[in-house]
């Protein structure tokens, strides 16, 4: 009896790395479908130019 109760146990995290491992997966998958389509835009974060003058070294 307690040879299939470990078996059970081991059968249930056996499915439970499958899972996780499948949703790790499809994560990956749509992060990387997310890059390839934002590489189709140009950089489109603001850019500043600094135009004030410089203060002298007291």
């Amino acid at each position: 009896m307690k040879v299939v109760m470990l078996l059970l146990a081991m059968l249930l995290m056996f499915a439970g790395i499958l899972k996780k491992t499948a949703d790790d997966v499809q994560e990956i998958a749509a992060r990387t479908e997310m890059k390839q389509y934002m590489q189709q835009y140009p950089n489109l974060l603001p850019e500043f130019e600094v135009v004030a003058k410089r203060l002298p070294n007291t």
